[in-house]
């Protein structure tokens, strides 16, 4: 924490329809950043995007597999929240309230993954940041191998990959876009 910047904090939370195409949306102004973290009552496979809609940021569903039951979302920005006029609070040298108690900062883990196929226990309720993760496929014969999209999701105390078919190829497949997800604790939030 410094008087000099407002860290990310939890400005939304509430849960999102399970059909495709439902949106979350925030007050989260659209020049402001935005992080999303996801979970779901129960393992699916779940595709997001980060839109902007009417001026605001918005977490919409693009693909759902399964059933999620409850996808509860979190939505953090370096947004000061309306203060009640107690308790601590920090300004800037402008005089600028940047942080106050009663704010709940964004306290992320970098979760290292080697596959594009993983569950994780993280040993608390966590939530994950929706991101594409990579792809891979199997050989059903030498000239059929489905290839599968993975993207993170989070329930209970696990992350894992969800899937998505994205199509047919002869040769054999494996990579990972990105080696790295963000996962919070929400026990520190709910």
């Amino acid at each position: 924490m410094s008087p000099e910047f407002t860290p990310q904090n939890l400005i939304n939370k509430g849960t999102m329809s399970t059909s495709k195409g439902s949106v979350f949306q925030t007050s989260i102004p659209s020049n402001k950043s935005c992080f999303f973290f996801i979970k779901s009552s129960n393992k699916a496979n779940m595709m997001f995007i980060h839109e902007h809609s009417n001026g605001y940021n918005a977490l919409r569903l693009h693909q759902v597999n399964g059933s999620p039951g409850t996808i509860t979302v979190y939505a953090f920005s370096d947004m000061v929240l309306p203060h009640s006029g107690y308790g601590i609070a920090m300004y800037n040298s402008a005089g600028a309230m940047v942080y106050h108690g009663e704010m709940m900062p964004l306290d992320a883990k970098l979760i290292t993954i080697s596959d594009p196929q993983f569950t994780i226990d993280m040993g608390y309720p966590c939530a994950v940041m929706p991101a594409m993760v990579g792809v891979y496929n199997y050989r059903r014969t030498d000239y059929d191998r489905p290839v599968y999209v993975t993207m993170t999701g989070a329930t209970g105390n696990q992350v894992y990959n969800g899937q998505w078919y994205s199509g047919n190829v002869t040769w054999d497949i494996k990579k990972i876009y990105t080696n790295k997800i963000l996962v919070i604790n929400t026990s520190k939030y709910d």
